[in-house]
């Protein structure tokens, strides 16, 4: 069943209003184009001109486990260590993003762990929405400068299609415009029996097929979706999930480099080999919105090292 993101209940004009739906587990093992599948009504979205800036940062948090929060598998998992855990609250902090999407989180007690290091900073993001899946230890997570609602759906039924689920984000606001994000975190590329990259594949139709209601729902809503999909641009996943070429619901991927003009977001120690594996995608509306090449970059600062193998990733949206 799907839940749709909750409307606008009004503006503020002090500070943004955000409504978010987090939307757990949805998907199908297999796809269909949407004129084969049941009628959707389509909204159509008003939003102002581009305004202010306002920068989203993503990041995996590499495994941010404390001790307060539940284990929800048989798996055993290692708590992060202070001192990682203090290095993300600074990559947060020299990012200066107002909003950060997060995976690999351990959960409520993991998440207020990491907004106390962020407000003794001076960073305040304090509303947050959070997706934990019965039987998996690592979930996703959004902060926000400023939030009006955020109800959170329920588990969800679908337990093997999206492992880790679907977080789904509208951000509204003061000045009217409105952001939809969609956070995901694919299936890692270990796996005992070599069944990783058909799960992965698995969970791409999954999405497509959510991300196609959800595009043909709104009509001139800006979509970001973000995350960590453990898999490059070129493999089969994230072909799936960015659509066919040359279509309306095609996915346009940013290509953000970091300081030295690399690309990748993820090193292996195990080959020394370098990866892009986490991405930013926009629909064509938020495409037309940020021009050909918006702010955007992969962090690289020192901090990096003690957060995680992977790197955070951020751009601003206008």
């Amino acid at each position: 069943m799907i839940r749709k993101t909750s409307k606008r209940r009004g503006t503020s004009v002090i500070a943004a209003l955000v409504a978010l739906c987090a939307v757990v587990g949805y998907g199908l093992t297999e796809w269909a184009p949407l004129d084969n599948e049941r009628q959707t009504v389509r909204e159509k979205v008003e939003i102002p001109d581009k305004g202010e800036p306002v920068r989203l940062l993503t990041m995996n948090a590499g495994n941010y486990f404390v001790p307060e929060d539940p284990r929800r598998s048989n798996f055993q998992v290692k708590y992060k260590p202070v001192e990682a855990r203090e290095a993300v609250a600074e990559l947060v902090r020299q990012s200066g993003a107002e909003i950060v999407g997060l995976c690999e989180m351990g959960g409520e007690a993991a998440v207020r762990d990491l907004q106390m290091r962020l407000k003794r900073k001076g960073v305040h993001l304090p509303y947050k929405v959070l997706v934990m899946r019965d039987g998996e230890d690592r979930g996703l997570a959004l902060l926000s400068k400023s939030v009006a609602d955020m109800p959170v759906s329920g588990e969800a039924k679908r337990k093997k299609t999206m492992l880790r689920g679907i977080l789904d984000t509208t951000v509204s606001m003061p000045d009217g415009r409105l952001f939809r994000l969609v956070g995901i975190h694919l299936k890692s590329r270990l796996s005992r029996d070599g069944s990783a990259e058909d799960t992965r594949r698995r969970e791409a139709y999954a999405l497509r097929d959510y991300l196609n209601e959800a595009l043909a729902s709104q009509d001139g809503m800006p979509l970001l979706l973000y995350g960590d999909f453990n898999d490059g641009p070129s493999d089969s996943a994230v072909q799936v999930i960015q659509g066919p070429a040359k279509t309306e619901y095609r996915l346009n991927r940013l290509k953000p480099r970091d300081s030295r003009g690399e690309t990748w977001t993820i090193y292996y120690e195990d080959g020394d080999t370098y990866h892009s594996f986490d991405h930013l995608f926009l629909n064509n509306t938020l495409k037309k919105r940020l021009g050909r090449k918006p702010p955007m970059g992969i962090l690289d600062s020192p901090p990096s090292l003690q957060v995680s193998d992977h790197r955070g990733v951020w751009v601003e949206l206008r």
